[in-house]
């Protein structure tokens, strides 16, 4: 009963070793397998095929909308309100010479008719003694019968210079209840818009008093911060130019981007002392003409127009790059890279504006990791 255990054990053993002994020797007469060399890999990119143009330069930036012009509606003569123009609210449009406010006009009216009768009096006084110094200087000449002048007391001199003297004064005065009269109807000054009220009807207001803020809608104005190197490609006037500045474009992003035209009128008396940035002012005349109109304190993007440039190449600004002093950029010649040195004449965030490349040359605009002069790429179709 033992033999029988003993013999399967054995016959395993054997069977291992017999397996082990072939597997060993199947490996080491299994046939080579020929190792294949890795074919070089060519990068594929992208070109442009460049062509000259002429360019013209435009310069970015943003600022806020300002009001040409502003101002308070002032009353020049006290007394109670009687009337306050339906325009006379936040956001109310008035056009100039347009009545806004009324003063009761009563006390002053009566101030004429006094200052006007005052007049009559003074003018009659000077009359009855212009009358009497005449009688006088006759009466005189006749009775002595002397060529010599008529003495200043017979004259009435002194008693005319006093009366023609109070003339004067009832004159200015009538002249001043006039003016007073008239300014208890307060008119704008422009056309404008209300920004706010101060006052109500019927309330008693006195000179100096501010009934309302306003400001101008013949035009507005955008100050925009430049980097002085931006600077000589415009016409700023007072700046670098006697003449008109250069365009410029506004465009306003509410639901859709609005576009308004404006023009660069001057610049700052000082740059940054801190960024060494310089204001330069846009002006949009009539931002009112359009709906939606271009309100102050609206933020805005301003493309200034500068110079135009004859016979360029127009690059994306990312493709020039500044090796040893010396820009180039990569094109390709025949399936390989090579460096191209170039000479740029303008250059922002977004483009390159350069000379020193022949018409139809590929320029390279795919970052290739590694390049080096004489590299083999595809192009992409």
């Amino acid at each position: 009963m033992r033999k029988k255990p003993l013999f399967q054990g054995l016959l395993v053993i054997l069977i291992l070793i017999i397996g082990s002994g072939l597997s060993y020797y199947l490996l080491r007469t299994k046939p080579e397998l020929p190792r294949r060399k890795p074919k070089p890999r060519i990068p594929l990119v992208k070109v442009i095929k460049v062509s000259p143009q002429n360019y013209r330069i435009r310069i970015e930036g943003f600022g806020t909308v300002y009001p040409l012009r502003t101002g308070q509606i002032i009353p020049e003569v006290s007394g109670k309100l009687i009337y306050l123009s339906p325009k006379l609210v936040a956001g109310g449009f008035f056009r100039a010479g347009e009545v806004l406010a009324r003063i009761d006009p009563r006390d002053y009216q009566t101030a004429l008719v006094l200052a006007e009768a005052e007049l009559a009096e003074a003018q009659k006084t000077v009359a009855e003694l212009e009358a009497e110094a005449s009688a006088a200087k006759t009466e005189w000449q006749k009775i002595l019968k002397l060529k010599a002048p008529v003495p200043p007391l017979v004259a009435k001199v002194p008693e005319l210079q006093a009366a023609k003297a109070r003339l004067e004064a009832a004159r200015a005065k009538v002249a001043k209840a006039r003016r007073d009269l008239e300014r208890t109807t307060i008119k704008a000054p422009f056309s404008g818009m209300v920004v706010e009220t101060q006052v109500e009807l019927d309330q008693y207001v006195s000179p100096g008093m501010t009934l309302a803020k306003v400001y101008q809608t013949e035009a507005v104005e955008i100050k925009v911060s430049l980097e002085t190197q931006y600077l000589p490609w415009l016409l700023i006037p007072g700046f670098n130019t006697k003449g008109p500045g250069s365009p410029a474009r506004v465009y306003l992003r509410l639901a859709k981007e609005h576009v308004f035209s404006g023009r660069i009128v001057r610049a700052a008396a000082q740059a940054d002392e801190k960024t060494r940035l310089l204001d330069v002012f846009v002006r949009v005349k009539r931002p009112f003409a359009r709906k939606p109109p271009l309100l102050p304190g609206f933020f805005v993007r301003v493309e200034m127009l500068g110079q135009e440039l004859k016979r360029v190449f127009v690059l994306p600004r990312e493709v020039i790059h500044l090796e040893k002093g010396n820009w180039v950029v990569w094109i390709v010649k025949e399936g390989r890279l090579f460096k191209q040195e170039v000479d740029p004449i303008y250059l922002d965030k977004t483009r390159a504006v350069i000379r020193g490349l022949a018409p139809g040359t590929q320029v390279l605009v795919t970052r290739v990791a590694g390049a080096v002069p004489g590299m083999k790429v595809r192009l992409k179709p």
